[in-house]
């Protein structure tokens, strides 16, 4: 395969430079991701090998955790486009590494994916109130108990993403909520 065809499927090289070093960044920064780096380590997940950025087939994929590989990957075209979200959605991806690594869980019980995708949306910030004020989802009306709908509607959109089935993601996230919205680790409680 010549070259260019190489360097077409890998991407802007800019871009992944960038990537990398937000990624860099993120792990000397930002608390939350430092704490979670430190726990994943105590769990024998080596921080240098976790975190990849990769080009996406799709530009408006953020990234994600790979349970096969065990590794995180972050859409450097995404990562170019949005670089105040990259510490966000590396912490999202890294619970639900530190969920596996501490759990094993199995990817296809929709419960045990429902409580990791509660844990992410909950403990990330994805659902902080100034996210979702930028997302519109905040009227005057609702603001009570709007971080706990975020994260209900946050966990159901990616199960619904992994099953395909609206109705079993909802009471998948039902039948985890309790324990799972209540599950801080690694953080104590008021860290997050």
């Amino acid at each position: 395969m010549a070259a260019e065809a190489i360097e077409a499927e890998q991407g802007d090289p800019y871009e992944k430079s960038r990537c990398q070093e937000l990624v860099s960044k993120a792990f000397v920064r930002c608390p939350k991701i430092r704490v979670l780096a430190d726990a994943l380590s105590a769990l024998g997940v080596e921080k240098d090998k976790l975190v990849h950025c990769i080009h996406c087939p799709s530009s408006e994929a953020a990234g994600g955790y790979m349970p096969s590989q065990r590794e995180v990957v972050l859409c450097q075209q995404w990562v170019s486009r949005e670089p105040s979200e990259v510490e966000n959605t590396l912490a999202h991806e890294m619970i639900h590494a530190y969920d596996d690594a501490r759990a094993f869980i199995d990817w296809n019980n929709l419960t045990q994916h429902a409580c990791t995708e509660i844990r992410a949306a909950h403990i990330s910030g994805d659902c902080s109130f100034r996210r979702e004020l930028d997302r519109g989802n905040l009227f005057t009306q609702y603001i009570a108990g709007a971080g706990d709908r975020c994260v209900r509607r946050r966990a159901e959109l990616s199960l619904t993403m992994s099953c395909g089935d609206a109705d079993a993601a909802h009471a998948a996230v039902n039948r985890a909520w309790k324990v799972c919205r209540n599950d801080f680790a690694p953080f104590e409680r008021g860290q997050v």
